[in-house]
């Protein structure tokens, strides 16, 4: 079943069915995509996450398919947030259940300024550990309670954001970006292995290796380190770039790397 919503000012609404596996299990996947001007950035890299999380949950989907909703969601001059959700479909009650029709996707538009310069923000250190090895970790499941929890609380505690780390006590991201640290002269980010969901921007950027005069590359972070950095930063496929101007008591440089303006400026005119 493929269901698609073109427009958040839509009234348009479809069937669902209520025995569906990603309402009652979060047995899913989602990934969401900015759109400038009818153009998805980092389209395939985007169709290649959804291919692999459903892969990794054990989901048969076609990229065909995914291709068409992803296109057909979107008007020709849209711009704004493209969502797009996966679900195993509907099944029988229980968790082992290969019984389950063909998957559902959704896909949804909603107003999103691409022009938008997000403002610096300030971050909380969560309680919530953050498991390497555990899928959610890995792939943008739609079990979301973990980051859900931590913003929360980060923002009743008066701060924008919240890093999770993982039991070793590295850093691993935050609830809706990567983080990328600059300190001894170049820009590192946490590795897979220490629980970074491998973003899409994330992974585009060390593709590149390079921010500005700084080289990037994946690295272990402390608490010591992140504390100790010269500058911290954001990203993700919506904002791009969001500086951090503290961490807890600690403050940063809240402007960005200079290079971070050009990349930008890269993704959406090419």
């Amino acid at each position: 079943m493929i269901l698609s919503q073109p427009s958040a000012l839509s009234d348009q609404s479809e069937l669902f069915d209520l025995r569906d596996r990603g309402l009652l299990l979060a047995d899913g996947v989602f990934d969401t995509s900015l759109v400038s001007d009818g153009r998805v950035i980092l389209r395939d890299a985007h169709l290649d996450r959804l291919i692999e999380g459903a892969a990794a949950l054990g989901i048969d989907l076609e990229r065909k398919a995914v291709a068409h909703v992803m296109d057909t969601a979107i008007e020709d001059s849209a711009s704004g947030a493209l969502r797009i959700t996966v679900t195993r479909g509907a099944g029988v009650r229980g968790l082992a259940d290969d019984m389950a029709a063909s998957p559902t996707l959704i896909a949804r538009v909603s107003e999103y300024s691409v022009s938008l310069t997000p403002d610096a923000v300030r971050v909380h250190k969560s309680t919530i550990l953050r498991n390497p090895t555990s899928i959610t970790a890995r792939y943008k499941t739609l079990s979301y309670t973990d980051n859900i929890v931590a913003l929360r609380a980060a923002v009743q505690a008066g701060f924008d954001e919240a890093f999770f780390f993982s039991p070793a006590g590295h850093l691993a991201c935050a609830s809706v970006a990567n983080v990328f640290v600059q300190m001894d002269g170049a820009i590192f980010t946490p590795p897979v292995g220490d629980g970074a969901l491998p973003g899409v921007m994330r992974n585009w950027i060390l593709g590149r290796g390079r921010v500005g005069d700084f080289g990037v590359s994946e690295r272990s972070i402390s608490l010591d380190d992140l504390r100790s950095a010269d500058r911290v930063f954001l990203t993700n496929s919506l904002r791009l770039f969001q500086p951090v101007s503290a961490f807890e008591t600690r403050m940063f440089n809240a402007e960005l790397p200079a290079g971070c303006a050009e990349l930008r400026a890269e993704l959406l005119t090419n």
